[in-house]
């Protein structure tokens, strides 16, 4: 990734590229565990209405994406 992005000449060419790595690393980790988290609370909204929802079906599908999006906007958080 980082060869990517120096070819694309999206960034410097780092000083220590294990430390860039590293970082980028952090990042990527930060990212997946907030998407983890807002999937997790859009999982406990849906869960909690007073009508079942099966989680199986279309519904459930429409409520999440709208749920979840929703989750990510009040974290200031671009999906």
């Amino acid at each position: 990734m980082v060869e990517r992005l120096l070819e694309a000449e999206a960034i410097a060419p780092p000083e220590n590229e294990n430390l860039l790595v590293q970082r980028m690393a952090g990042w990527l980790i930060d990212d997946l565990r907030t998407e983890d988290e807002i999937d997790r609370e859009t999982r406990r909204i849906l869960r909690s209405y007073s009508r079942p929802i099966d989680e199986d079906s279309e519904e459930w599908d429409i409520l999440f994406r709208k749920t979840r999006v929703e989750q990510a906007e009040r974290r200031g958080y671009i999906l």
